[in-house]
Order: structure tokens, then sequence, then C-alpha cells
């Protein structure tokens, strides 16, 4: 039963991308592109070299995976192959090797699978977090290519786990190996009679450690105390923008989740006096109170200009990456829905991070950490240990594959 309404959900899924492409959808008409010339990103790949494969639903995880990846381009005789399901990973993914190569994952229809593991022909296969394909993890079990999840967070309520659903449970107990982001998955596991869940912990720790800094932003002048609204959607916005006239001594940057130039304008002229688009700004004749940058790409390493950072996502569940602002000394805060983000439950608990619920909330709680200087520098150097000390799940990882290659 699970295996027939995985099929037919997967059917459901291609009509659905395909209508949305022809009634305007840019991201699904990019998508459904991009996976019409899949082959053509890896026909370059070097049949005498490993091949690992790396999927990623969309750049987040791309991201998150880059220590690994690092890992693997360590010898001369390993490439890697990247996947994406979703436009916003294979455009913005910038990762520069000539061994790395990226496209589009084809619809997991069982045919397609078949298709592009035949051409690839990993060593192994990697998923980072989720997104897990059951037909390409069946394919490459059915060619006994090892699959690995890395990173991964499970709930009770996820569909693996409903009583109709067995067929799908019984390809995740026979991956390879699983390794969960945290404690609570792996018990969870388990529970189910895993027997292939290990803990690793989180990638990202081991990303966010090792961030290159950018030459784009070296030029910058930001003024001090700055605040930063990291991946803002319009709710994070709004708030900032209700109590910006009352917080004048404020520098803020601004980096919209999506940068388009319309919303662009938009988010502009709601901010008024003083603000300005990245590319309009020369730091040696100004600067502006309210920075907007509409590049994508620096968000990582504006952080380093930041005493607070406002996360965004955090009102619709969807909660940003809050470990690259604690990497560089930020006290976080974001939404209340932060259930499925263990990272953020744990500085909540550490108490360098705090929950907003409203603009009022955030004005009192952003004065209340400027005005003790010397306990916001506690809590800056606090959340660095706390990720300094997180570091690891790469190693543990690695330990595995190796065993393998």
């Amino acid at each position: 039963m699970a295996s027939q309404l995985y099929q037919l959900g997967i059917k459901l899924l291609n009509i659905y991308l395909k209508l949305s492409a022809v009634l305007g959808n840019k991201k699904a008409k990019i998508g459904n592109q991009g996976r019409g010339y899949w082959k053509e990103n890896i026909k370059k790949l070097n049949s005498n070299k490993i091949t690992f494969w790396v999927h990623a639903a969309s750049h987040g995880e791309a991201i998150m995976a880059v220590p690994l990846i690092d890992e693997i381009l360590k010898k001369d005789n390993h490439q890697v192959a990247i996947s994406f399901f979703s436009p916003s990973g294979f455009e913005n993914f910038k990762y520069q090797n000539s061994d790395l190569f990226k496209f589009y994952l084809p619809i997991d229809t069982k045919k397609n699978s078949a298709k592009v593991v035949a051409f690839i022909k990993p060593k192994l296969i990697i998923f980072i977090k989720y997104d897990l394909w059951l037909n390409l993890i069946l394919e490459c079990q059915n060619q006994e290519i090892p699959t690995f999840l890395v990173s991964s967070k499970f709930r009770k309520n996820q569909w693996y786990f409903k009583f109709f659903a067995g067929n799908s449970l019984r390809i995740l107990k026979s991956m390879t190996k699983i390794f969960t982001l945290d404690h609570s998955s792996l018990d969870l596991l388990k529970s189910k009679r895993f027997t292939n869940a290990n803990y690793c912990g989180d990638l990202r720790y081991d990303q966010v450690n090792n961030i290159k800094d950018s030459k784009k932003i070296k030029n910058f002048n930001i003024g001090k105390p700055c605040v930063i609204l990291g991946s803002s959607w319009e709710t994070e916005e709004n708030l900032v923008i209700d109590i910006i006239k009352d917080l004048k001594h404020i520098n803020w940057i601004i980096v919209p989740h999506e940068i388009n130039h319309k919303n662009l304008l938009k988010l502009k002229s709601r901010f008024a006096d003083n603000c300005l688009l990245l590319s309009e700004t020369n730091f040696s004749k100004s600067n502006p109170k309210v920075l907007i940058i509409d590049e994508i790409g620096l968000l990582a390493n504006l952080y380093e200009f930041s005493d607070i950072a406002f996360i965004g996502g955090g009102f619709s569940g969807k909660l940003h990456n809050i470990l690259e602002a604690g990497a560089k000394g930020n006290v976080i805060l974001f939404g209340p829905k932060i259930e499925k983000f263990p990272e953020a439950q744990l500085m909540l608990k550490e108490n360098v991070a705090f929950k907003i619920n409203n603009s009022s909330e955030l004005k009192l709680k952003i004065l209340e950490l400027l005005e003790n200087s010397k306990e916001l520098e506690n809590k800056k150097n606090h959340i660095k240990k706390i990720i300094q000390n997180k570091i690891g799940a790469t190693k543990i990882v690695w330990s595995e594959i190796k065993k393998i290659i």
C-alpha cells in the first residue's frame, strides 16, 4: 500500500510542477527545465575517479554539506556529484572546485532513478538531513550502492511512521547508515527497531566554524551598535519597521529571504530616510543607517558586523540558520515557532537566544541587551564557545565512509 501511494504521489507531484510552470510559477519552470537537462551538467564526470553523490534539497542543505564535501575532495581521485530538487539550491550553490558537478535531480520515478544511477555510477550516495526519495534509495540498494543519511531529524508524526508506510519504513531500515542530528531522533529510530542509526550531530556546527572571509565586504563601514535582520520575511520586517524610529542610535543590516528587484524597492521605501541598497552604497562617502542587502551569498559574513541577529522564519516554523550568526558572536532573536529546531532550543536554554512575539518585545529585548555591554559581551563569547564545542559531525560520518571506500 505504501509503495503504491508513493508512486501515485510522485506522479501527482510531477503534474503539479508542470502545471505550476504553465501558470507562471518561475521556480517550477526553472526546476522543470533543469531536470530536463540533468545529464548535461554531469557529463564531464571522470570515470577514472571515485564518485560520491551528495543530495541536498536546497541551498541550506548544500551549505550544510560543505565540510563533508571538503573532506571528500581532499583526495585527487575523488569527485562529487551534488543533486538538488529546488532551484534555490542549484542556482545559488557556488562551491568552486573542478571535481564538483551539480545537477537537478529528475523526478523520482523508478525509470528516472535507474537512469541517473546508471549514468553516475556512484561509490555511494549521501542524503543531507531529509528529502529522501524512496525509488532512488531502492535503486541504489538493488545495485548494492551504499546509502547514507546525515544529520537527519525525525519526529513521531512523520509519515514514515504511519500505519500505511510499512514498505517505506523497511527501505529506510535498509539504508547503510542513518546519522541523526539529535539524540531524540536516535531514540525514536531505535524505538522503531532501526539497527542502522547512530548519532553524529549537526554538520552546520562544522560548517559555520569554517566560513571563509568574503572580499566583497572588506570595505564595509557599518556603525555600532548594529542589529542584523537575517533572511527576513515580511513578518520580521514589519516588526523592525514598527520600532526603528524609537531606536535612532542603532544601525541595521536587512537581508531579505527573497531577493528580487520589486520587493527590494518596496522594502526600501518602507524604511524611508537614510536607507540604501548595497548596490547603491559607497562606504567611502556614506554610512547608511539601514543597509538592505540586494546580493545573494553575503549573509554568513555580514554577521561579523552585528551584535544582535534577528533571524527570519521563526513566525512560520521555517527558521533560517541561526548558527552562522552565533559563530560570529551574535546574540540571537527569533519568532516563537522553533519546536523543530534543536539548535534554537539549545541556545534558548543557554540564555544566548530569545523568543520574540511582537514589536514591543523586540524593542525591549534589543534595548536590554545593548544597555548592559558587559553582559552582552559575555553572551557573545558564550554562544561562540557553544558552537565551537559542537564541532565533530564530519569526523564521525567520514570515519564510517572510509570503511567502505
